[in-house]
């Protein structure tokens, strides 16, 4: 079975008859990630994926249908939201957050969103949530090889090089953005919004 038909048929299954991915640039996206996953679960890459697109491309449907495409694989990965995370903030502390997505999860985690606003008041300082996640997704990175996949809507500018982003670099800083060009392979969504 080739990707397009596995995409599609899951698609179809968690998100109606409706969904389709017709839309060429959009599907060449599909395909890449599609492509990095299964070297992924055969040692052929030691990235995770930074996907950058407009709202509605797709990325983070399909992260949900790769998610079960490599669910039994060394590919699996463990999906959580931005927004997400700032609610957890209002139950949990940072270092508890930290624990739950940070150094301590020993698995590939996908970040839904970044870019979002998900900085919190702790004792009159504010904390980045997902600063402090990548931060320490970093230093897994570096001593296991486990991966982070992340996902933004902020598109700036169409470009290989996210540290030419401003708005990520702003709200990350040149440290983070350092990080995740050396943890992830960059994959821009082109195309139009697969929402009617």
């Amino acid at each position: 079975m080739q990707a397009r038909d596995i995409v599609e048929q899951l698609g179809k299954e968690m998100y109606g008859e409706t969904f389709s991915i017709e839309d060429k640039e959009v599907f060449k996206s599909y395909e890449k990630i599609y492509s990095i996953l299964l070297k992924n679960h055969f040692g052929k890459s030691k990235k995770g994926i930074l996907m950058i697109g407009g709202i509605g491309v797709g990325k983070s449907a399909l992260m949900k249908i790769m998610q079960r495409v490599f669910k039994d694989s060394k590919s699996r990965f463990r999906l959580v939201n931005a927004y997400e995370l700032k609610d957890l903030s209002e139950v949990y502390t940072i270092s508890e957050i930290k624990e739950m997505y940070g150094f301590d999860l020993k698995c590939d985690l996908y970040i839904d969103d970044i870019g979002f606003s998900v900085d919190v008041k702790r004792y009159g300082n504010t904390v980045n949530i997902i600063t402090e996640i990548l931060m320490e997704r970093y230093d897994l990175f570096v001593s296991t090889g486990i991966k982070t996949h992340l996902s933004s809507n902020i598109m700036t500018q169409i470009t290989n090089d996210i540290a030419n982003k401003p708005t990520l670099k702003l709200m990350y800083g040149a440290r983070i953005i350092d990080r995740m060009k050396e943890m992830c392979e960059i994959v821009t969504f082109k195309g139009k919004s697969q929402r009617v």
